[in-house]
């Protein structure tokens, strides 16, 4: 079994302090030295609008400053990992932002505006209206709204509670790996007595998604990391078998400079490409340090 040095995890700290976005630094300060959480928040904020919705590239490959579905969801992924009394309000500017645009006729948000087609952007950001893959940002969306049910209708919590179970019944492919990164978002945040309707159909979608066999994967794929993040995962028990080696090949894989790279480009717009590659490494990185830190993988921490 291999561990990350502590000279390694140096090399992967100092990229983040050095090189990664203000965002990725603070957060790690928080997580790793015990920084503050209202350093994550002021960061956090510079993504943020005046319709209280966040856009400005906080997902890197989609550099349009307009708000965004997507962009908003990935703000709650932060704003629920910090233990902080003064992220509520940002927490209900997000829930502002997503009421104001819910699209009644389909149930749900487009994950990116129109706008997006104006902007630099990897070539599967091209805006096409709603999607054919529902749950992606929906069911996540859904998943915050019941870690903060006081800030929601309950008319308008049951409704979408019952859409997202019909859906992934009745017309999710049960195929699309960002689908069902969101789906368990959701069931993460359900009520034990409201995830076991999400079943066997959650189950039909880890199968069939994730790439369990390391000889099977090529390229950018679902492997078990990616929602199996500690021991104390719901869905560790499928992975135990895999986990060691994908840990191992983990630590194997962080490049001389201390980082980790995303394995996909752009192919187009280079300069940006090049500005969204740089921030994912920093994002990738803290990410990495993160699942290390919950299997114990990290010397001395």
């Amino acid at each position: 079994m291999s561990t990350l040095s502590q000279n390694h995890f140096y090399k992967a700290k100092e990229f983040i302090l050095n090189h990664a976005r203000e965002l990725e630094k603070s957060m790690f300060r928080y997580e790793f030295e015990n920084g503050h959480a209202e350093e994550v928040l002021s960061a956090l904020k510079y993504y943020q609008n005046s319709d209280k919705g966040f856009g400005n590239a906080l997902e890197p490959d989609l550099r349009c400053s307009e708000s965004s579905a997507l962009a908003t969801t990935i703000a709650l992924q932060y704003l629920t990992r910090i233990d902080s009394k003064h992220k509520i309000q940002l927490v209900r500017d997000c829930f502002d932002f997503l009421f104001n645009t819910f699209d009644e006729i389909n149930n749900g948000w487009e994950i990116i505006p129109d706008a997006a087609n104006q902007a630099p952007r990897a070539i599967w950001w091209n805006y096409e209206g709603f999607q054919e893959h529902w749950g992606n940002p929906n069911a996540e969306i859904l998943g915050y709204f019941y870690e903060y049910p006081d800030f929601v209708e309950k008319d308008f919590l049951e409704s979408i509670t019952a859409y997202s179970v019909e859906y992934l019944k009745n017309r999710s492919s049960l195929s699309e790996m960002h689908e069902l990164f969101c789906y368990l978002r959701l069931l993460d945040r359900l009520p034990r007595e409201l995830q076991t309707q999400f079943f066997p159909q959650i189950e039909s979608f880890i199968n069939n998604c994730i790439v369990k066999n390391p000889n099977e994967r090529n390229g950018y794929c679902a492997v078990p990391l990616k929602i199996v993040d500690s021991p104390s995962s719901q869905f560790y028990y499928i992975y135990s078998d895999v986990l060691p080696y994908d840990l191992d090949s983990l630590i194997n894989t962080q490049s001389e400079d201390g980082a980790w790279l995303p394995n996909w480009s752009w192919g187009r717009y280079e300069d940006e490409w090049e500005v969204a590659r740089k921030e994912w490494k920093g994002y990738i990185t803290l990410n990495n340090l993160r699942i290390l830190k919950s299997f114990n993988r990290i010397d001395n921490l």
